[in-house]
């Protein structure tokens, strides 16, 4: 049984309703429903789950109700029946069982491991010598081998339009005609790789009615795309009960395909290719109907558009929420100004008066909302060799600067000052040390119930900022497992503090800061 059908067990045994396990929970019941309908998938051992067992176990009084559960667990063989833990023990083991976070690491790698050179998985196809002009205004194209084959027939005729221009893409149907044929799957890599290469841009909107697992996994598959900035995707907000489903990929100078289907059934459907350009543009107007009515699924930023990503990270900052960042180097919000100062001087950047002043702003904004909102920081412990030749990079400097920025021994002497002193001084304020290269790569800037900022940390800099409540809730559960799982265990604010006062006090005595 998935996570969904054991809670939607537990609720129909217990008559418990999605308001009423929330209140119970402390939880929101919008988000109860999604976990219900499989739509959200937790993380393993965030807390809300012991709670839900607690819960289950003080409802769970009566005979035919320890009935029912029995019956449920040993069909499902997870827990032997003679297990002499309490009802709270045995069900909060029944719900965590098969929960990872195996999606979502293959996600942070993909976008971690992402290099802009990276070859392409087969050759460039050449267009000239495929099939790729439509025998009529509209061609029918049957079963999933038809839809690859509409598809491939598109892309080329796009290809072999020389006017770059934006195609417009959406599908909610069965996605195994995409995936199941690496063949295919490469072919159509390719042939993208080609479109977005000569100059054309995408619109898409994607499905978030999937499960969680199955959304990231397809957004992973977009990551490469997304580097370019050749993509803005959407998403729309409100369930759908995923029963009538259609295809539509549009290229407005060009052609469109246009399907549908019934559930998880392509085999026998038909699909339609149409180069009549009232047909397309009928289709347009279809399309962009429904992208009205979605959001951005995400921003992508490159250090060819720091500006755009500053003023984003000033709105995202400004949200009062409890927040979570891991980095592979300390936050830059944990600077002291003098440093950030020193720091900036060393550049040619003529706006370097503007990027203090956009620090400072930031800095205070930090230190207001400690009074409030907790912000948990998750970062390796420093490198002492790395620091001694100033090659410790500032965090994310290719976006604040023309080039990547290190800390002279000084600097990074001042900063770990300043973090001892915010530990000291603010309850908010935490710091969790893990081991050197362990999650490297990458960096996970969450606010609980806003949203996150995924980032690629490796030169070029690429950040993901998202507000998809799902991913959002997703990403914050991923990070709390992480600061329960880790050796050093919670995070213990004397045991870090004498840590960073350790590798000062090594950094005085090997140099003269």
């Amino acid at each position: 049984m998935t996570f969904a059908e054991k809670l939607d067990l537990l609720m129909n045994i217990t008559n418990t309703t999605n308001s009423v396990l929330a209140r119970n929970i402390s939880m929101d019941a919008s988000f109860i429903s999604r976990l219900r309908r499989g739509i959200r998938t937790p993380a393993k051992n965030v807390n809300y789950i012991q709670t839900m067992a607690e819960y289950f176990a003080r409802n769970c009084r009566a005979e035919y109700q320890k009935t029912a559960l029995r019956e449920a667990i040993k069909s499902n063989s997870v827990i032997p029946l003679q297990d002499n833990g309490t009802v709270t023990e045995i069900i909060h083991k029944w719900l965590i069982v098969e929960i990872d976070n195996n999606t979502i690491d293959d996600f942070l790698e993909e976008v971690s491991q992402f290099k802009f050179k990276k070859a392409q998985p087969v050759k460039p196809i050449d267009v000239t010598r495929m099939e790729g002009s439509a025998a009529s205004e509209m061609e029918v194209f049957y079963s999933a081998e038809g839809k690859q084959n509409a598809v491939i027939t598109f892309l080329t005729l796009v290809l072999k339009n020389k006017n770059p221009q934006t195609l417009l893409l959406y599908s909610d149907e069965n996605l195994e005609w995409l995936t199941d044929n690496r063949d295919f799957t490469l072919k159509w890599a390719s042939l993208l790789a080609q479109v977005i290469r000569n100059g054309n841009k995408i619109k898409i909107i994607h499905t978030i009615n999937r499960s969680f697992d199955e959304m990231l996994s397809a957004i992973k598959e977009w990551v490469p795309i997304y580097m370019t900035g050749a993509i803005n995707p959407y998403y729309y907000p409100k369930t759908r009960d995923g029963l009538f489903r259609r295809t539509l990929f549009i290229a407005p100078d060009t052609a469109a395909v246009s399907s549908s289907s019934v559930g998880n059934g392509t085999e026998n459907t038909a699909n339609f290719l149409f180069t009549n350009q009232n047909t397309v543009k009928a289709l347009i107007e279809e399309y962009n109907s429904f992208l009205a009515l979605c959001r951005p699924l995400m921003h992508i930023f490159t250090p060819l558009s720091k500006g755009d990503y500053l003023s984003l990270l000033a709105e995202f900052e400004d949200e009062k929420a409890d927040s979570m960042v891991k980095t592979d180097v300390f936050t830059n919000v944990s600077i002291p100004l003098d440093t950030v100062k020193s720091i900036l001087a060393r550049t040619e950047n003529p706006a370097r008066e503007q990027l203090h002043s956009y620090q400072q702003k930031r800095i205070r904004k930090f230190i207001d909302s400690l009074q409030k909102y907790k912000f948990t920081e998750i970062c390796p412990l420093p490198d002492l060799e790395k620091i001694l030749a100033g090659k410790a990079a500032v965090n994310f400097s290719d976006m604040l600067s023309e080039t990547q920025l290190f800390y002279t021994p000084k600097e990074y002497f001042q900063h770990l000052k300043n973090i001892i002193q915010l530990l000291k001084t603010y309850e908010n304020y935490n710091l969790y040390l893990i081991d050197e290269n362990d999650m490297d790569g990458f960096m996970l800037y969450v606010k609980e119930d806003v949203g996150v900022l995924v980032g690629k940390t490796s030169l070029p800099s690429v950040v993901f900022a998202i507000n998809e409540s799902n991913m959002t809730a997703a990403l914050w559960d991923y990070l709390n497992v992480i600061l329960k799982k880790e050796p050093r265990g919670k995070v213990n604010k004397s045991r870090t503090i004498a840590e960073l006062e350790s590798i000062i006090t090594h950094l005085e005595g090997m140099t003269a800061v």
